[in-house]
């Protein structure tokens, strides 16, 4: 599958190095990503959705040892690990203690983590360090983006081609157990994760 956009991946790493900010179609609904560290590109996306700073980024990552990098999971690392281990990659983000988090991602320093299945993008996350600031593409308080003709609309750096997957990912505190949405993975499935083993 990464033969077919060779010249899209490189577009897009490239944007997303020089400081730009990516739409890209997930397996779950659009979204925008930004190079964590890159604090101006990061404050774009909030001022794109109209999103209040209080309110975090979640963080995309290629693949399980990049997540490993930006979490300092402690006694969550057996829980963590379980989740990880069902549920990536696919719709679940995990939140947990950050390590080295800036405060335009998260101000409690603490990092929503989730590992896409969608392997063109993962690919783009391994060429701009394994990782990448995300959240949904649409305006606060509308509907996430559907099409890739919805998401030319706004003013981005680059569009990546292609359809996104459906449902918003379910998001899991892993600090304390608790489910904050229901999406792509039922609640039902997730609970016997977070009990104490």
């Amino acid at each position: 599958m990464l033969e077919v956009y060779p010249k899209e991946l490189n577009e897009a790493a490239e944007a997303l190095r020089k400081g730009g900010i990516v739409a890209f179609p997930t397996d779950t609904v659009w979204g925008v990503l930004a190079r964590l560290e890159d604090e101006a590109a990061c404050r774009r996306i909030y001022a794109l959705k109209g999103r209040e700073e209080t309110k975090p980024l979640q963080v995309l990552v290629a693949d399980l040892e990049s997540a490993l990098k930006l979490a300092d999971l402690g006694p969550l690392e057996a829980r963590f690990l379980r989740l990880a281990e069902a549920f990536w990659p696919g719709g679940l983000t995990l939140v947990v203690p950050g390590k080295g988090i800036p405060p335009w991602i998260s101000q409690d320093g603490s990092v929503g983590l989730r590992m896409p299945a969608h392997d063109l993008l993962r690919a783009l996350l391994r060429r701009v360090g394994g990782y990448a600031a995300a959240t949904s593409l649409n305006r606060t308080g509308e509907p996430p983006v559907r099409t890739e003709a919805e998401a030319r609309g706004f003013p981005l750096d680059y569009v990546f081609p292609g359809e996104a997957g459906g449902l918003a990912s379910s998001v899991v505190d892993l600090r304390t157990g608790k489910v904050l949405r229901e999406g792509a993975i039922p609640k039902e499935a997730l609970l016997p994760y977070l009990q104490d083993a």
